[in-house]
This record gives C-alpha cells, sequence and structure tokens, in this order.
C-alpha cells in the first residue's frame, strides 16, 4: 500500500462530530504510515476555534483496506474520548484529563490511598 492509495480509501470515510467536519491526515513513518484525524473545534483549555489534531496511529505499508478503515474509525474513537475526558468535570476538576504528565501521575499514585469501597453500606458519605 503506498501513501496515495490510503489517502483514497480515507476519501471514502467521513466523520462529523455536532456539525463539525474532521479531516484524516497521512504521514510517511518508517516502513508504514501514521494517520491522524484533525478538526476545527473551540479549544477545551482556551475557548478558541483552532486546529486539534487527535493521536497518530500507525499503519503498515502491507496493510488492507479493512484495517485502514478500522483505524480511521479507532482515530475517531479515541479523539471523541480524549475530549471527553478533557469536558468532564467532577466537583469542578477535570478528573480524568488526557494531558496529566505520567511522572505526575506516579508521584499522585505513591502517596494516595487507593480507593475504599463502601460495598456493603446503603448510604453514600456526603463528602
Amino acid at each position: 500500500m503506498i501513501q496515495q492509495q490510503i489517502e483514497q480509501i480515507l476519501s471514502q470515510c467521513a466523520f462529523r462530530l455536532f456539525d463539525i467536519p474532521f479531516q484524516f491526515s497521512v504521514m510517511p513513518k518508517g516502513d508504514g504510515f501514521l494517520i491522524q484525524l484533525k478538526g476545527f473545534i473551540k479549544d477545551n483549555e482556551t475557548g478558541l476555534m483552532s486546529w486539534q489534531k487527535g493521536g497518530k496511529h500507525y499503519l503498515s505499508s502491507h496493510a488492507v483496506r479493512d484495517e485502514i478503515v478500522n483505524k480511521a474509525w479507532k482515530a475517531c474513537f479515541d479523539f471523541v474520548i480524549h475530549e471527553a475526558r478533557e469536558a468532564f468535570y467532577y466537583k469542578e476538576q477535570t478528573i480524568y484529563h488526557p494531558h496529566f504528565l505520567v511522572d505526575e501521575l506516579a508521584t499522585f499514585v505513591q502517596h494516595s490511598e487507593h480507593a475504599r469501597r463502601l460495598e456493603n453500606e446503603t448510604v453514600l458519605p456526603t463528602t
């Protein structure tokens, strides 16, 4: 598979979210390619409209049509989940924010108590 063939297959894929059209980009990577989803949407941090890009997804140069279409779907799925994690708040905090640094998360886990569930309680604490 060459880049033009992948681009031709991706041109048959469409992703619209809240009436916003998205595009796929293809770039060479070693012996294969990366595909990336992008859309001109409101940035959750700044509130400004800008090009937001999803993660890069690897495709082998030996990929077949089904793999390319499925990888395009995966790029869309991951993008939506990423945005949802940025937009979900609990106690006014984005607790599932995808941009936390892994070293900060590791430090947090080292210094926190793991969740204790009140499985046998019928009334949940209010704090």
